[in-house]
């Protein structure tokens, strides 16, 4: 009977948690992270990624170039186009990096092999303003940290972005 009644309490509490929303917890443990750590498909999927393939069809669409989102097109809102035909391009140029950033004009989007030195790595919160190298300053309010619609992006999806600019930020 105990058997019983144990199967029945921990299926009750196993069903109080929805796997597709955001836990409450976050992850502390790495500085300037603003990033729950996610039990969705999509998150836990990321964080076996470090290829862009994976972040231009998986994280971007969701969060940056959907249709109704500021990162469509290069005319959109956001004046950078992170659509899966064009992203690349948009974030690194010719593969070398140097493509500078519209919201801090003085900082590169994606220095390859230098998280900590890409725009991209900081707005997406993947560290703090001051752990840049050199620090970066925060955006205008105005702008934000991205995306701007919604939540922040889950811990597991900024870690990719990470590992794909410190591995060279190749186009596979």
């Amino acid at each position: 009977m105990r058997s019983v009644l144990l199967s029945a309490a921990l299926l009750v509490t196993g069903c109080r948690y929805d796997l597709d929303s955001p836990p409450e917890q976050t992850d502390s443990g790495v500085a300037g992270r603003q990033c729950s750590i996610g039990t969705s498909s999509l998150c836990m999927q990321a964080a076996m990624h470090s290829d862009f393939s994976f972040i231009k069809n998986q994280i971007f669409p969701i969060s940056c170039s959907a249709s109704s989102s500021c990162h469509m097109s290069a005319t959109a809102s956001g004046k950078l186009d992170l659509s899966a035909a064009n992203a690349y391009k948009a974030l690194v140029g010719d593969g070398t990096g140097g493509v500078m950033s519209q919201v801090d004009k003085t900082r590169v989007l994606v220095v390859p092999g230098m998280p900590k030195q890409s725009y991209l790595f900081f707005i997406t919160r993947g560290l703090k303003a001051e752990d840049g190298d050199p620090p970066f300053s925060n955006p205008p309010a105005n702008v934000g940290f991205m995306p701007q619609k919604g939540s922040s992006i889950c811990c597991q999806k900024i870690d990719a972005i990470e590992r794909w600019i410190t591995a060279g930020a190749m186009n596979d």
